[in-house]
Formats: structure tokens, C-alpha cells, sequence
């Protein structure tokens, strides 16, 4: 279990990483300022043009409720979570921390953080997944639940995450693995609106594998994740297809 010493200690800058001395209200190398406020550490560095496009929106987006999967993952991922000191990449409103109330939460989106802290999280941080302002191996366990896909720079991210725990978990909407399903998948989305988020990215098996392996991850367990294809029906005249492998499962560590 995490206590409230240990997170303060794991706190770095996002910019150069040095640890930081939460007095000074800025890093005493590159000068990054932060704060904290209502409960959030406020350490959000996102340079990247794309990635800060997509946080205004998700802004927006987390002002109502945001839809969330109800087949089970977040009980399962909460077992994981439990007894481990764990990071949520890309926490949302904070359904995994509504479980696992010492989980770390780090969003972007401010007004996902403040939903998550009404609903019990301990230990909230806005920050980019690019740009964890965390010290090296801070955790036992990182998780990111549908969310990779929707990242600017995921392989940053995964480098990110593999830096600053022991053990990764993942879930990953996934494309079918056969020739020019990107292109397909880029006609369809221009197309019909298939895109339900800022950035959609779903990625192929080998795609995945090799962000892994560039990050020096060694994959401990992969599966697949039923979730629900068109969830939400976001292409209203399609139906939501519940029985597809709709996403890759993967468990990796150092």
C-alpha cells in the first residue's frame, strides 16, 4: 500500500526528471514550476502540439460523464492494483481508483482528475503519459487501460511507464493483422466517424510487440480483451458486436 511519504518521494520533474523538493514550488535544475491544487499535483508538461490538442478536448469531453466499460475489467485490474504501490496512465474519471483508492491517477484532463477525487482517489497527478514526473522504478505496477491507442507518442508512453515501475499492464485496442488494414481502417474512420476520441491509434499485434521490445520490456503474458466493438454506437446504424476480441492484454516487466 502506498502511503502519502512515498508518493511525495516519487515526485520528479516531468521535464529533466530530477526529484523534487516540494517546498520550492519549482525544479531546482530546468526551473519547471508546479503546484498543487484541490489535491492534484499540477505537473503537466506536454510539448507535444498534438497530445495538448487532444487534452483541451478531452477537457470538454470529461465535463459530463464519460463512458466506461462494464465488462469487468476495472474489478480485475483492481486485483492487480491491491497491495502493489501502481500508477494509472491515463486514469479517466477514476475508475480504477474508485477501487483502489492509493493507486496513483495521472490524467491530463483536470476535470477527470476532480471527478476522480470526489469519488475517494488518494493520490492525483495531471501529467502527460509522454511525460511521467515520477522517479525511476516509483512503482511496482503500471497500469493503462484503454488508453494507449488514443496517445500522441505511445512509444514514449510505453518507455515512460517501463521507467518508472517493475511491472506493466495493458490493455490495447487492437487491428486485425492482415495487409493495408491501417489504410482501411484510415477510409473508414474518414468516412463513417468512427473516431469516439481526439486520437485513435488501435494497433496490430506486431506493432504492439515492438514498442515493447524498444522499450526493453520482456511480455510476460498476451491475450486478448473482449470488449465491445462500436461501444457507445458511436456509428449509430452499426450494432455494438460484444463478442469480438476487440483488444490486446499484455502483461510485461523489466
Amino acid at each position: 500500500m502506498l502511503t502519502q511519504t512515498q508518493f511525495l518521494d516519487s515526485l520528479a520533474c516531468p521535464r529533466c526528471k530530477t526529484k523534487l523538493k516540494l517546498t520550492r514550488k519549482h525544479c531546482a535544475v530546468c526551473d519547471f514550476g508546479f503546484s498543487c491544487k484541490q489535491g492534484v499535483w499540477k505537473l503537466l508538461y506536454n510539448p507535444h502540439p498534438v497530445s495538448e490538442t487532444s487534452r483541451r478536448l478531452y477537457e470538454k469531453l470529461h465535463r459530463r460523464k464519460f463512458a466506461v466499460p462494464t465488462d469487468g475489467v476495472y474489478e480485475v485490474l483492481a486485483c492487480f492494483a491491491r497491495g502493489n504501490t501502481t500508477i494509472d496512465v491515463a486514469s479517466g474519471d477514476g475508475e480504477l481508483e474508485s477501487r483502489v483508492s492509493e493507486t496513483v491517477g495521472v490524467e491530463f484532463a483536470y476535470n477527470a482528475l476532480r471527478k476522480s477525487k470526489n469519488r475517494g482517489a488518494k493520490f492525483l497527478v495531471q501529467a502527460d503519459a509522454a511525460h511521467l514526473p515520477f522517479v525511476d522504478d516509483a512503482f511496482d505496477l503500471a497500469i493503462c487501460a484503454g488508453s494507449l491507442e488514443h496517445f500522441a507518442d505511445p512509444e514514449l508512453a510505453i518507455s515512460e511507464m517501463a521507467r518508472v515501475s517493475k511491472i506493466q499492464i495493458l490493455t490495447v485496442h487492437k487491428l486485425p493483422s492482415f495487409p493495408a488494414i491501417q489504410i482501411v481502417y484510415n477510409l473508414l474512420t474518414h468516412i463513417i466517424s468512427l473516431q469516439q476520441q481526439p486520437i485513435e491509434q488501435p494497433l496490430t499485434w506486431k506493432r504492439l510487440e515492438n514498442l515493447l521490445i524498444q522499450a526493453q520490456l520482456k511480455i510476460i503474458f498476451k491475450g486478448v480483451w473482449t470488449l465491445p466493438v462500436n461501444y457507445g454506437r458511436v456509428v449509430k446504424f452499426l450494432p455494438e458486436l460484444k463478442n469480438l476480441p476487440s483488444c490486446h492484454f499484455v502483461i510485461t516487466k523489466k
